[in-house]
């Protein structure tokens, strides 16, 4: 007998490939059925399509599963489908098994592929077939009840997602590759990437926080200006307490603005300037030659620079140069 390829990792008629090291034979190598075009039916009738025969020696090798089939010679129909093997005119089978594990992830995917690859599967049963869906092996697939899934039933998530049309060279190109590369390729440049869009949204983040700093550092130089300001024109009459609060509105809507508007206020003497006590109005109610005798000009100057600017201008008549 001649050995026979059960399943390499060319892609099937379905849209996609099996792994090879990821198909468990450990069940199905207790029994080994063979079956032909995977029928079963009629069980428990006359009509029941009995398995025409099994499979031995197994073997993995370079990413091909094959194997030896052996034919029951006592069946008519058996007999015949191994006249026609031992001829030439069948020279294919087909893996029953069910899909597992699949992956879509870009470096397990082939140029013209449509579906998620199955990175594990159980194997159920081998047949040999008239029609192979690839020029090695043909594939059939079942439920976790060992039921048919038929191709109509393909979208069921049992044999993971439909993958979209690729145009790797399209891609390759906007990457900035050369248009052969090949999908790892792409798949490490789209990382690079990602990496420099990393980079740069951790700088940007430090940037912000920088202009944060400054923006709080600009604030907090503003206010303490305002505050300065505002103590500065109340202590030389330019406004009052009673209207500061106002002044501070302003200068949060206009800064500059209001700088302008307030310096532009004429001083006035505080009221903490006018005599308080007795003593002090004796010194601001004296004549100039009064004070000039008690030898309290200066006195009068140092506490009352108005009142003696008043006293000195009525003396002579003149303002003090």
């Amino acid at each position: 007998m001649k050995r026979i390829v059960i399943s390499d990792e060319s892609i099937n008629s379905y849209g996609f490939w099996v792994v090879t090291d990821g198909i468990d034979t450990a069940a199905f190598q207790k029994n080994p059925v063979m079956l032909w075009n995977h029928n079963r039916d009629g069980h428990g009738t006359v009509n029941a399509q009995l398995p025409i025969g099994f499979w031995k020696d197994l073997r993995m090798e370079n990413g091909v599963l094959t194997g030896e089939p052996v034919f029951d010679e006592k069946d008519e129909f058996a007999l015949k489908i191994k006249q026609k093997y031992e001829s030439g005119i069948l020279n294919a089978c087909s893996m029953g098994f069910m899909p597992l594990e699949w992956s879509d992830a870009p470096e397990m995917l082939k140029e013209g592929q449509t579906r998620a690859t199955v990175t594990r599967c159980r194997l159920l049963e081998v047949s040999i077939c008239d029609i192979p869906s690839n020029a090695n092996a043909t594939v059939v697939l079942y439920d976790e009840n060992s039921k048919t899934i038929n191709l109509s039933d393909l979208p069921n998530k049992a044999i993971g997602p439909k993958i979209d049309h690729i145009n790797m060279k399209e891609i390759a190109l906007k990457l900035g590759l050369a248009e052969n590369a090949d999908p790892k390729a792409c798949v490490d440049a789209i990382q690079l990437k990602d990496d420099k869009i990393a980079a740069l949204k951790t700088e940007n983040a430090t940037l912000k926080a920088k202009v944060q700093g400054f923006e709080k550092a600009e604030a907090e130089a503003r206010k303490q200006e305002v505050t300065k300001l505002l103590d500065d024109a109340v202590k030389t009459g330019r406004i009052d307490a009673t209207t500061r609060p106002q002044f501070e509105k302003l200068f949060e809507l206009d800064h500059e603005g209001t700088k302008t508007v307030l310096a532009s206020l004429p001083e006035r003497t505080p009221l903490e300037a006018k005599p308080v006590g007795s003593g002090d109005s004796d010194l601001c109610k004296m004549s100039w030659d009064e004070l000039d005798k008690a030898d309290r000009l200066f006195e009068l100057k140092t506490k009352y620079p108005q009142i003696y600017e008043e006293k000195f201008n009525e003396k002579f008549h003149k303002k003090r140069p």
